[in-house]
């Protein structure tokens, strides 16, 4: 007997085949996939619940591969500073406690399931936060309340030694240096405590920066490069990080072992055609955020990339400062951003783009065997997607990926399984209160304005974080900061 049957839906698999079956079926027992097929050969044997999915598309669960824990708290904060990284580094290393991070990482798994994420990736921090394993602790439970599948760990930002204030529950706060040999540290200890202690919780190694790091000479970023790929390897999960132009070619120089399929590189902006050569020749993965703020400033060669044979998935980056977590938009950005680049309307074709967001990215986690794609034996993660309106429409079988990837938007997600459990139903968070949610990121958002103080908030955000956005922003430097420091490297 299965234990849940979904038919008449258009069924978009995205497996090898790319079968769609317009309509279709799927059965799922035991949190698996049972049987996937057309409506003609519909399985007979008993379901305990049927649901006739008449007007609706069913797809693998969408899967973000990238993004920040504490960007949806920031998200539209600072706009206007100058220079929104350095103020969100300010305010995540001096100004936050475990509940802001908890708070954070429930709104962004919220936000990702309603969207159709049924797997998400986050960093602590825009710099990862390696010097308390506890803000790693509150940022897996508030993204495991929603029922989502989560990665996230810590790692070397480089840079070091640094310096943090934490905040605790009574409002007292204590301020600490954390080494590089403090963050390796806390890097094991997170694996050891977090790694297999709860289902669809997966503890990762995710250093800031793999390649040459700020403050540290060649020598000691290779060490601390090598020390990462040697945990990774030693606890059987992935390295995921950043990389710019110049850091591929210094992996292939100095610790080659650490370029391969469990290595994910996101962003790389301005590689060389070395570096392309070297990232096709080692299989390791390109995350690629088409909306992101580093496109603007630097060039991902994505088209070079897949022509040289490269893995690559597509990423959010995360909600802040003028962003979200909604991959159906960045689908659409991937789209129109690489045809404007190579001129042509023959590149990024759909089904391209959907399984750059779903079996690919699946394969760079490590769980291309058990998720993005529907296939029987793997796990549930499905979602459905409301077909049934105008901007759909006419609609024939042949043209059900393009529409999808051309059409949808994160809103059109209705309902959302993980390992054939509910856990949205009707756009509605079935393990969570949305409500709750919400207030948790409201009340944690004003402790921690409070925390900072008006006065440090003006310093923090520049020129008063305010920007006439009805006119070009001009502050295009770091001007807003003059005579301000923030420099990590010394307690304030």
């Amino acid at each position: 007997m299965f234990d849940l049957l979904l038919k008449n839906a258009a069924v978009v698999t995205v497996d090898p085949q790319h079968n769609v079956y317009f309509p279709g079926y799927v059965a799922i027992k035991d949190g698996k996939i049972a049987s996937v097929g057309p409506m003609e050969s519909y399985p007979d044997e008993p379901s305990a619940k049927i649901i006739d999915c008449g007007g609706k598309a069913i797809l693998p669960g969408l899967i973000d591969a990238h993004g920040h824990g504490g960007h949806s708290t920031l998200r539209y904060l600072g706009e206007g500073s100058g220079n929104w990284s350095y103020m969100a580094a300010e305010i995540y290393c001096r100004d936050t406690d475990d509940f802001f991070w908890y708070a954070d990482s429930a709104l962004t798994a919220a936000e990702r399931i309603k969207f159709g994420v049924t797997t998400g990736v986050s960093m602590i921090g825009s710099m990862n936060r390696a010097d308390r394993i506890e803000i790693l602790d509150a940022h897996f439970a508030g993204a495991r309340k929603t029922g989502i599948r989560h990665f996230s760990g810590l790692g070397c930002s480089g840079n070091a030694p640094k310096y943090y204030r934490h905040f605790f529950e009574d409002g007292s706060s204590k301020e600490y240096t954390v080494s590089r040999a403090d963050a390796i540290k806390n890097t094991e200890l997170a694996l050891k405590e977090f790694q297999g202690a709860y289902p669809k919780q997966y503890c990762i190694v995710a250093p800031s920066v793999m390649g040459r790091k700020t403050g540290l000479s060649d020598a000691e970023a290779a060490e601390e490069n090598r020390a990462m790929n040697r945990l990774a390897e030693e606890y059987g999960t992935i390295v995921h990080t950043h990389a710019y132009g110049g850091d591929v070619e210094f992996l292939w120089e100095t610790s080659p072992e650490v370029l391969k399929p469990s290595l994910s590189l996101t962003h790389s902006t301005n590689l060389s055609e070395k570096e392309i050569e070297i990232v096709a020749k080692t299989g390791a993965y390109i995350f690629h955020g088409p909306s992101t703020n580093s496109i603007i400033r630097g060039w991902c060669p994505v088209y070079e990339l897949l022509r040289a044979g490269a893995n690559l998935a597509i990423v959010t980056d995360g909600a802040a400062p003028d962003r979200g977590y909604d991959l159906w938009r960045d689908m659409k950005a991937f789209r129109t951003v690489h045809r404007i680049h190579e001129k042509t309307v023959k590149v990024a074709p759909p089904g391209l783009i959907l399984e750059l967001c779903t079996i690919r990215p699946a394969r760079a986690l490590g769980i291309g065997d058990l998720v993005g794609s529907i296939e029987p034996g793997k796990l549930a993660d499905l979602i459905t997607i409301d077909i049934a309106q105008p901007h759909f429409a006419p609609l024939l079988k042949e043209h059900i990926v393009q529409a999808l990837v051309y059409a949808t938007t994160g809103t059109d997600v209705r309902d959302v399984y993980i390992e054939g459990e509910p856990v949205m139903l009707g756009r509605k968070l079935v393990k969570c209160s949305e409500q709750a949610i919400l207030q948790d990121a409201n009340d944690s958002l004003a402790s921690m304005i409070s925390r900072i103080g008006p006065d440090r908030m003006k310093l923090l955000l520049g020129r008063e974080g305010l920007y006439d956005i009805w006119t070009e922003c001009a502050i295009d430097d770091a001007s807003a900061f003059s005579g301000i420091e923030f420099d990590l490297q010394q307690p304030k």
